[in-house]
């Protein structure tokens, strides 16, 4: 009977230093994950993500139900945004969201989304991820965020009434932030400085398929509305000339090229009103550019 207790006690004893081993294993190798993941941001801040990305998947590697395995999958992403791939980095944020349902990061995977689409020239894919976004989260940094790209979305396609609307509600969205102060500002620039001065390239090109020259005066260019002018103007004379001392040939030969050069300057004129049109825009969103870039006092 007492061998039998003590072979019961002994098998207490041995179950208890056998859990105490466990656990002391699982401490240490939950250190290890955090001294590895601790190590992975380290190298992410330095600006090395090649390096952070390694570390990141050497983490997930050896710990594939660490704590920090969203984080280390949204790191992932934005390392290979930060280095210019952003194919690989539109893959792996679009699967954080399905991956990671109840991680606070997965609205900030949609938010680089709709940023990914924005600097692939993707506008109206950007508003549209990014409107889902903001009616999606309560997240007032993420809201602001959003509202904030589509008002740029706004401003290169030229909507200004869109563009001031959202970046007026961007500011309201988070007054202390200082991405809400940047959006009354630039929402107060376009205010000031739209609607631009255009110029339509349809007018232009009938003004000079009517008198040559006059399209081109209208779009800004007065050399160039002069010489086309000029230009036509002598093709005319010639033709009619050689009409009226009966070299009809000539007269051919004169209006086959004067005709080509009738049509160019048609073309010319349609061509620099649209490029008066985008200097303005370029213009506007580099000054936009500027006062987003600008420190805040």
């Amino acid at each position: 009977m007492q061998l039998q207790n003590m072979i019961h006690i002994l098998i207490k004893i041995l179950y208890s230093l056998l859990i105490s081993i466990m656990a002391f294993a699982t401490s240490i190798h939950a250190e290890a994950a955090n001294l590895q993941y601790r190590h992975a941001e380290q190298l992410f801040e330095s600006g090395d993500y090649q390096a952070a990305r390694l570390a990141y998947k050497r983490l997930l590697f050896y710990n594939p139900d660490t704590e920090f395995r969203d984080i280390a999958d949204y790191r992932i992403a934005q390392s290979y945004y930060y280095q210019g791939e952003p194919t690989r980095a539109e893959a792996l944020f679009r699967d954080f969201s399905t991956e990671h349902l109840n991680s606070p990061l997965r609205f900030q995977s949609q938010l680089m989304l709709g940023k990914l689409h924005f600097d692939a020239g993707s506008y109206s894919l950007a508003r549209t991820t990014l409107f889902k976004l903001s009616h999606t989260t309560n997240d007032p940094e993420v809201v602001e965020a959003a509202r904030y790209l589509r008002g740029w979305c706004y401003i290169h396609t030229t909507d200004w009434n869109k563009a001031i609307s959202e970046l007026r509600q961007a500011d309201i969205s988070n007054m202390s932030g200082h991405r809400g102060k940047k959006a009354r500002e630039l929402a107060d620039i376009l205010l000031a400085e739209t609607p631009l001065p255009t110029k339509s390239p349809k007018m232009a090109g009938w003004l000079s398929t009517v008198v040559p020259g006059t399209g081109q005066l209208y779009a800004g260019k007065i050399r160039e509305g002069l010489l086309g002018a000029a230009l036509n103007g002598t093709f005319i004379y010639l033709a009619a000339d050689a009409i009226r001392e009966r070299r009809y040939v000539d007269c051919i030969g004169i209006s086959l090229i004067g005709w080509r050069f009738y049509w160019s300057n048609r073309a010319e004129a349609q061509r620099f009103a649209t490029e008066h049109n985008a200097r303005h825009k370029q213009a506007l969103i580099e000054t936009l550019n500027r006062q987003a870039e600008m420190p805040a006092p």
